[in-house]
């Protein structure tokens, strides 16, 4: 079964493709879009948010093109406390509406609680449970562990996983056997 998940966000958006064959995941291709805003004053905001968008929407089309994945795993966002995690937290809401095929999503808890095993994980207790269970994904490594900005790529790896227990999952399992 082809698979590709999605960790969604304005700034760095992960997205991983991966294989699975007899119940075991192997992760193949991964990238993260990283979108940046203008430091420019004559860049209006809203045309700044419109051009990351539309840099998202692009990369994010042409990785699925490219893959045509049988399933999409994504994490919903979870709430904010202010504007401009709103405005990320509607990007992302936006891009999961338009995905094809329909996404399963899963929720940053059901994401730590179905990988590291807590709610709480750290960044780094994710990395790390990412790059033991895959070591074969394309890792930039320093000092034999994934650099810290690989944390997207992680958390759409573990996303994968915790996809994998949804009742959405074992519904589509049930169907195309």
């Amino acid at each position: 079964m082809k698979i590709v998940s999605i960790d969604p966000s304005l700034r760095n958006t992960a997205l991983v493709y991966s294989e699975l064959t007899d119940g075991v995941v192997k992760v193949i291709d991964s990238v993260t879009i990283e979108t940046e805003k203008s430091k420019l004053k004559q860049v209006r905001a809203s045309s700044d948010l419109i051009h990351r968008c539309d840099v998202l929407h692009r990369h994010v089309n042409k990785f699925l093109e490219k893959h045509s994945p049988e399933i999409i795993f994504v994490e919903t966002p979870s709430g904010s406390q202010s504007a401009s995690g709103m405005k990320n937290y509607g990007v992302s809401c936006y891009m999961i509406a338009t995905l094809t095929p329909r996404a399963i999503e899963v929720t940053p808890t059901e994401v730590k609680k179905a990988t590291v095993g807590t709610k709480t994980a750290s960044k780094h207790e994710m990395i790390a449970w990412a790059f033991e269970k895959h070591p074969e994904a394309p890792w930039t490594l320093r000092n034999d562990f994934p650099l810290a900005k690989q944390e997207h790529m992680a958390d759409a790896i573990a996303i994968i996983y915790a996809g994998m227990v949804t009742p959405a999952f074992d519904w589509i399992k049930s169907v195309t056997r």
